[in-house]
Formats: structure tokens, sequence, C-alpha cells
């Protein structure tokens, strides 16, 4: 498929490129877009056989999936039976519905986010396709998977690639619609921001304004702007979200518009991600490496070619303002960006073979060169001293992998002239080199099973001590360090009941079971209220009421505690796996037992950089 595409570069100009792009798909264009869900899906569904859900945000609604299907109630996502309106229900539905059909798991849950990525790189294509030919459009299509901001959150339960996806689709609808008989589909635009609104509410409006640089000044060769389809599609798209906020609302309260939209107002008003204002001009980059240095490349191609698509360029440059502008910043914020960016580095890769003799191909070649010169050195020089950075060992694999095929750039490049397809293997190279250096990375490391102490205790332990149908009610004191093991913790837990802090135990006689937070644990004791411990997961202690067979607590001295307590019990696990259980020897002192192997690693290891 690739050498299909790149051959002839050097022939084929930027004209008839975009005339090709005018003509209808082709059984070629089929099997491209087959062969693109063969190439992406890998990288989405393949892992190292440990999988386990991060906290904070997959572990909140695959949550709320779950007690949408328990509990029947679909209208409004709900947490610990509390509703929870802080985002729309579309992605919990999403989720629930997987889990109806595929079983309650960390796959189905990330399935709908899967599908997305999939889904994304597709329409990249497509859009792509239309905006500067299918060579091109193939090229960026191919880069975007291999972007680590599109690979890592392409595999975990949450919002941000179905919302570029969404946001893809609509825009791939107004480019059809410029064609003659196909007017009607401007209404998909409107469609995806109502469904947009659904799954971030006002985030969607983001994407929506930077689309109205082309829609304006592009609207004498378009017409959209006449088309009666696009207002009925946005009526359609925010009457869809207005149905579902209305009866919301009659049932809720103020409370829906309180969670949903004074949440947003917090996170434009206040920093909560205090990261500076230069944030984006770094992380971008870093998250993307190397394919937005690339993608100005491709600006500047297009600029010197005169053909270059006002949507191509103004798209991203008016959402990565308005982000600039948020006061909150995020990295999955970036991801609506990703497929533009892939689209023009695709256009620089296609441009430095237009000029094959010209400095861009010898530039680029030289640089990408060095790169994989350096981490073909350091690989070696790590392994002899893993000391310099923590659990580098892990990741040099990775880095060898990727500065051996980067080495081939440069090389591929000195042979062009006599290698007929030096060209192919240039860009198998470049393109090659982060997608097998991301696929080693799913199949050998850490990502994607963040929490695997939690899920090990529960599968394979928790029956030991209680009935693991027995209501758990969960006790933390909302401190934000604890928040992801919390959320981790309640969906790992069988029959998670009520969220408490050490306050509500004391006030509360129903509850018999509780995972007491170490701060929790820690006010408990202090307070003198009795308990019976049972064991410790990770710092998290799993307790009884004392008595709760008898459904009395009352008349239990702290010394007579002191003296029935018992010693509850330490669990080791190994890779996710239990591998040892042994006793404490003073349960009150000993702080937070459980260390299992990879529990909670660093996150700037496991997620995009923050």
């Amino acid at each position: 498929m690739l050498q299909s595409v790149v051959q002839g570069q050097a022939t084929e100009s930027p004209e008839a490129m975009l005339q090709s792009s005018k003509r209808a798909p082709s059984f070629a264009d089929v099997l491209t877009s087959l062969g693109l869900m063969v190439y992406t899906a890998p990288l989405l569904l393949l892992h190292a056989g440990r999988q386990s859900l991060i906290g904070t945000d997959e572990g909140y609604y695959a949550q709320m999936a779950r007690e949408m299907i328990r509990g029947g109630q679909w209208l409004a996502p709900s947490f610990l039976g509390e509703p929870w309106f802080e985002k729309p229900p579309l992605n919990p539905w999403l989720i629930a519905i997987s889990f109806q059909t595929f079983g309650i798991s960390e796959w189905s849950a990330r399935l709908p986010s899967v599908i997305a990525g999939v889904a994304g790189v597709l329409l990249t294509y497509w859009i792509g396709r239309t905006l500067v030919g299918p060579r091109r459009a193939l090229l960026g299509a191919l880069v975007l998977p291999t972007m680590y901001l599109w690979l890592f959150y392409g595999r975990v339960a949450v919002t941000d690639v179905i919302l570029t996806t969404l946001e893809l689709a609509g825009l791939g609808c107004l480019l059809l619609a410029v064609r003659p008989g196909w007017r009607a589909l401007a209404a998909g635009w409107g469609i995806a921001v109502g469904l947009g609104l659904l799954l971030k509410t006002t985030m969607i409006l983001l994407p929506a304004v930077a689309t109205l640089p082309w829609l304006i000044w592009r609207n004498r060769e378009h017409r959209l702007l006449t088309n009666p389809y696009l207002y009925a599609g946005l009526a359609a798209g925010v009457g869809l979200f207005g149905s579902w906020y209305a009866t919301a609302t009659n049932v809720y309260g103020a409370l829906v518009y309180e969670q949903l939209f004074g949440h947003l107002f917090k996170l434009g008003n206040k920093e909560f991600h205090p990261v500076g204002p230069f944030y984006y001009f770094w992380n971008l980059p870093a998250n993307t490496f190397p394919w937005t240095f690339l993608a100005l490349g491709g600006v500047w191609a297009l600029q010197r070619e005169k053909k270059a698509p006002l949507l191509l360029w103004s798209y991203p440059l008016v959402l990565l303002s308005l982000l600039q502008l948020f006061s909150t910043k995020e990295p999955y914020y970036l991801i609506q960006a990703c497929p533009f960016i892939a689209l023009l580095a695709g256009v620089w890769i296609d441009h430095c073979w237009q000029r094959r003799r010209g400095r861009s191909l010898a530039a680029t070649s030289f640089l990408v060169g060095m790169v994989g010169l350096l981490l073909v050195v350091a690989a070696p020089v790590l392994a002899f001293n893993p000391t310099w950075i923590d659990g580098v060992q892990l990741y040099l694999p990775l880095g060898l992998a990727l500065g051996i095929l980067w080495l081939g750039v440069p090389v591929f490049f000195r042979v062009r002239r006599s290698l007929p397809s030096a060209q192919t293997l240039w860009t198998v190279s470049l393109i090659g080199g982060p997608y097998f250096a991301l696929l080693l990375a799913v199949l050998t490391t850490f990502l994607g099973d963040f929490y695997p102490d939690f899920k090990a205790f529960s599968q394979q332990r928790l029956a030991g001590y209680i009935d693991p149908d027995a209501p758990i009610a969960m006790v933390y004191e909302k401190n934000g360090e604890r928040v992801s093991e919390f959320i981790a913790l309640t969906f790992y837990t069988p029959n998670p009941s009520v969220q408490l802090d050490a306050a509500g135990v004391r006030a509360d006689d129903t509850q018999r079971h509780w995972w007491l937070s170490p701060e929790s644990r820690q006010l408990l004791d202090k307070s003198g209220f009795i308990y019976k411990p049972l064991v410790e997961v990770f710092g998290w202690t799993l307790a009884r009421r004392v008595n709760a067979d008898n459904s009395s607590s009352s008349g239990v001295s702290l010394h007579a505690m002191a003296a029935k307590r018992g010693e509850p019990n330490r669990v080791s696990i190994s890779n996710g796996h239990v591998v040892g259980v042994g006793r404490l020897q003073d349960v009150w002192a000993q702080p937070g037992i459980v260390q299992g192997e990879g529990a909670l690693m660093n996150q700037s290891v496991r997620s995009p950089l923050v």
C-alpha cells in the first residue's frame, strides 16, 4: 500500500493530486481504508497481558456505566449512587452498551475509544484526500497513530479521542456537502456538534469556532452558509442535547446546571493544572515528536506551492489559540489538533520527495538520522548505568528500535539515485520507527495497566475475607493525591455502596465494611473509633465494624478492642498476582503495606508528558 502511494512522487504535481481527490471514491480507496484499519488496530488493541483502569477519568466513566446497568437508570450518570453531571452522559452510555454486549472488563470499557481511534485515522485520510490529495492524505493517516497522544488516549476509556473523531466526522460532512447532489450532508456537522455537547458539553464549541474562518472566508466557493441543511442539522444536534438537559433538569433540578456548567466555569477561571503560559509550546512537540516539526515544514511547503487549503492550517491554528487562552491546560486537549498536524507532516514528507535533490530532503534525513544515532548510542550506555534515569531499562528496547529504524533514513537518502525503492524505504523508516517503537511499548511495558494490585486482590483474595457481594463503603478525605486510587478501587470493588469520610463513618451505623484510605484510618484511630482491620492493599485498609455479625458495636472499649483486634493480613502482589499472605506485627503502627510490582508508576512514564 505504502509503496504504491509514494512511487512517482517526483512527477505528480500538487495540482494533479487535488484533481484526483475530486473524483468519486474507488475500489483502491476502499482497500486503503481497510489497510489503515489493519495498520492502526494493533496499536490500540494489543497489550502485554495485564490491563487495569486508571482512576481519573476512565474509572469514573466505567463505574458510572456499571451503575447504569445495575440500576437501570440511564438518564443521569451516578457515582456511588450520587448523580454526577460534571460531564454529560454520552461516554457512560457508550461504555454501558459495551458492558452489556461484551461483559464488564477493561477491554469493553475502552472499546468505544478504540473504535473512535481507528475511525479517526480513516476520517483523517478522507478529509486529507479532499484537501491535499490522496497520497499526502495517506501519509498523514499513517502518521496519526504513531503520535503518542493519539495512541495513549485511544487506549483508555475517556472522551478526548471520541470527541476528536466526532469533529472529524462533522468536517467530513461539510466537505462532502460542497459536491453537487450531496448538500444534505451539511446537516452532519450540526449533529456532530450536538453529540459533542452530549459528550463534553461546551468543549465542542472550540472546534466549532475553529471551523468559522473557513466557513466565512470560503463561502463564495462552497456556499455552505446558505445551505439550509447546515442549520437544520445544527438545530437537530442542539435539540438532542437540549432534550436530555431539559429532562434531567426536570428530575434533578438545579443540580444539573450547577455541576455541568459550574465545573466548566471553574476550569475556565481557575488554573487546576498550574503549568504556566508556555505549557503547550513544549508539550505539543514532545507528545507528537517528531511530527509537529515536520508539520511546520508542511505549512511552509503549502505556502510555496500556493495551494494551502485554508481549513488545513486555520483550523488547528484557531483551536490551539483558543486552548492557549483557557486557564486550565491539559495534554489531552491537544488531541483535537493531532489529525491536522499529521496531515501537514504528510505534506512535508511528500514535499521532500517532490524535490529529491533539494535541501528539504537532505535536512530532514540528516536531523532524523542524528536523533536515531543518539538513541542507538544512548541505549547501551543507559543499560550499563541504569541508575542515571529511574526505570529507564524497561524502555531501552523501544529507544533502540526507534534509533535503528531512523538510522535508515539518511542511509536511503544517500542511495536514492542507485536504489529504485529508496523512496519507499526512506518513508517506511521515518514512519515505521515510531510505529514499531510504540508497538513494542504496548507489548512489553505497563502501558494500560495502572492499578494491578487492586484488580488482583479483588479477583483473587477478597472472597477470603468477606462475602464479595457484601456492600463496602469507600472512605477517603477527598484529598487530591488519593482521588485516582479511590476511583480505581471503587471500580474494582464488586459491590461499592457509598462514599464517606472519617466523620461520616463515625456518624453512620448502617455500613458494615469499609475501604479506608490511609488518612481516613489515621483520623479514625485518633478519634478512638473501634473497627476490625482485615487487610491492607496499597495502603488502603479493608475493615469491618466490630460485632458486625450481631449488628452492634456498642460497649466495646478501646482497651478491650486492643486485646481482641487480632492481626490484619499483609498481602504481597507481584506482576498483578497474589503470591503470599503474611501477618503484621502491629496493625495500628504499620503504614501502607502492599507494594505491588508496578502498582502505581510515575504517571509521566505511563501517560503523555505533564
